[in-house]
């Protein structure tokens, strides 16, 4: 039950509009909004009530259908929704920064324990959508079965049976499509507060105080063309962990991980976005082509991701194992969570064994497919497109420009 997140926050109703925000899910099902409400439908037209359910329930066609298929009757008064326009798709998002403008008298922890509160708020309005509309879909089952018996019978009645069948159907439909913007939402929000907790798009302008900005940071100054006494002092756990990896555990979002605030599908949010900024970070550099790497530098650079990709996979794993946990299937959250921080670190880990290569022809017997024109380069999933192959390719200070030229990709 997580009615309990939105009173424990004690800004949370502030920052997130009052009443309205509370009965986020309340108005997914039966106005066809977000979680979050907009300006419009915190300021109902003439004529529309918001004193009770059954106006609301009258002024939405789901509503309407979701009743009349579970046997309970609309009210009379009839009419078209005035905000189900927008029910497809997730409200726009400011997170964290949207909050430091708002409520200026508020403390940066009140703001941070707001939003983790919606956060977790959206992801049980996501849930519970899916859920709600698993359960219709048996029902739409048991209609069809009973509507082919009914044929087969020849009896009377087939038309309510199939407009029943019809209205469960809409109604399936609905929830699952206010799940997915749930999820997107979600996502959207997650990723904002990522940016404004660790380091946004503003990475490469910055001096390195949050997490990420310092793991950029550190791979700019790091030394990848070196010998083997070097690579031994370099790829020290202690290093590291003090230089590296230590400022992204010390972070304030992992602090507010740690104290238990979010849910392990947050948790698991949190951790893809971090890694798919960490991966754009590594990315960028490599592509940038003014590093040079020989084999130790290629070797120093595996650890490195390897490193990253344990930090998050550990998130994932420990809120997976967490008491928020309880109520979700046993590594179901963990195995969904850690294959998709995997997936935004693919092309990165393509580049890392591009320049593990003991010569540029030995790429041609890896499975990689080739990437299109089309993807961008600031990490997830995909493949390199061949000229970023040869640009990886072309830091190794031993892969001579003719061998890679010749490459046929």
């Amino acid at each position: 039950d997580h009615t309990g997140h939105g009173g424990g926050g004690g800004g949370f109703g502030g920052m997130m509009g009052g009443d309205d925000g509370v009965r986020g899910v309340y108005r997914a099902l039966m106005q066809g909004v977000g979680c979050i409400s907009t300006e419009s439908d915190s300021h109902p037209e003439e004529g529309t009530s918001e004193k009770g359910p059954t106006s609301s329930k009258a002024e939405n066609a789901f509503a309407a259908a979701l009743l009349e298929a579970t046997g309970d009757e609309p009210s009379s008064s009839g009419g078209n929704n005035k905000h189900h326009g927008g029910h497809g798709s997730a409200p726009p998002s400011g997170g964290l920064i949207s909050f430091l403008a708002r409520d200026r008298q508020q403390s940066l922890q009140s703001r941070i324990d707001a939003e983790l509160c919606a956060l977790n708020g959206i992801s049980a309005a996501s849930t519970a959508c899916s859920a709600l509309s698993g359960l219709f879909a048996d029902l739409v089952e048991e209609k069809m079965q009973e509507e082919a018996e009914s044929t087969n019978n020849a009896v009377n009645g087939d038309g309510a049976a199939a407009k029943s069948s019809s209205m469960l159907t809409f109604a399936r439909d609905e929830l699952a499509s206010h799940s997915r913007s749930y999820k997107h939402l979600l996502q959207q929000r997650v990723r904002s507060l990522v940016s404004d907790l660790c380091g946004g798009d503003d990475l490469f302008d910055t001096d390195g105080k949050l997490c990420l900005q310092n793991l950029r940071l550190f791979i700019e100054k790091e030394v990848y063309n070196l010998d083997s006494s070097s690579f031994k002092q370099l790829e020290g756990e202690d290093r590291l962990e003090s230089e590296m990896i230590g400022p992204i555990r010390n972070s304030q979002l992992f602090t507010e991980i740690g104290r238990d605030k979010c849910d392990a599908a947050v948790v698991a949010q949190m951790a893809e976005a971090l890694g798919h900024k960490s991966a754009g970070i590594l990315l960028q550099f490599l592509l940038r082509g003014n590093a040079d790497f020989n084999e130790w530098g290629a070797m120093l650079l595996s650890k490195q991701v390897r490193l990253l990709l344990n930090v998050y996979y550990g998130l994932v794993l420990d809120s997976s194992s967490g008491p928020k946990a309880a109520a979700s299937k046993p590594g179901e959250s963990s195995s969904v969570g850690t294959a998709s921080i995997l997936k935004e670190f693919e092309r990165v880990n393509q580049a890392v064994s591009i320049l593990q290569l003991e010569k540029p022809s030995d790429w041609l017997a890896f499975a990689y497919e080739v990437g299109s024109q089309g993807e961008d380069n600031d990490g997830g999933a995909g493949s390199l497109r061949p000229e970023d192959i040869r640009k990886v390719m072309s830091l190794r200070v031993d892969f001579s420009d003719e061998a890679i030229n010749n490459l046929k990709l």
